[in-house]
């Protein structure tokens, strides 16, 4: 999926997101960068079409968004935002709700618990866990629905070195196997080195 944002305008009291072109291309990895309080977030946020006041215009291979492209997206958060159920529940649930069949389901699942070597949390209950087990939990729920765009809010933030390395191994083999474009939000130029083809300045 291709994601075009031309001529972005936000303000807020303290700054302004202003963001004449950025172009995302199918297929990429693609860093958003720049100083605290300048509106990665922001911009992301609008991206995922869960900000829509603003002005200027997103699309994604050429449409405005829709149903469709809403469900062919993912997000996940710098604070993970999980279901007071087990990590298993959790990565399951985006599958659940568009129909996917309960064999599939688990075939999702256990590969992901593996990938992000978190099969031991399966039965936990996800409020539970740490926070580089949080993240980790985040990530496998975001990729299981197999989106087309995923968009990754500082995703790395406050976690352990082990997590971080099973985490970027995890949406590097997401992206090269499925195609999807990756966009995530980070301030650590070694990590956006190591994962990503291409940045973008705010």
């Amino acid at each position: 999926m291709e994601i075009k944002a031309s001529n972005l305008i936000k303000t807020y009291t303290n700054f302004r997101l202003d963001v004449t072109e950025a172009v995302f291309l199918p297929g990429s990895i693609t860093a958003v960068v720049g100083p605290n309080g300048k509106g990665k977030t922001t911009l992301l946020r609008i991206l995922a079409g869960l900000d829509r006041d603003f002005k200027g215009e997103v699309t994604y291979d050429g449409r405005r968004i829709n149903r469709q492209i809403r469900r062919d997206m993912s997000m996940t958060f710098q604070t993970p935002m999980l279901l007071d159920r087990s990590v298993y529940a959790n990565i399951e649930y985006p599958l659940k709700i568009r129909g996917v069949s309960r064999k599939q389901r688990r075939e999702r699942v256990e590969r992901l618990l593996d990938q992000l070597s978190i099969r031991h949390l399966a039965k936990k209950n996800a409020w539970k866990l740490s926070g580089g087990e949080s993240q980790k939990v985040a990530l496998a729920r975001g990729i299981s629905s197999e989106p087309r765009l995923l968009l990754l809010d500082e995703p790395f933030s406050a976690i352990d070195q082990d997590s971080i390395d099973a985490m970027l191994d995890c949406i590097a083999t997401y992206n090269q196997s499925s195609g999807a474009t990756v966009i995530f939000v980070s301030h650590d130029d070694i990590l956006v080195d190591k994962l990503c083809s291409r940045r973008i300045e705010v």
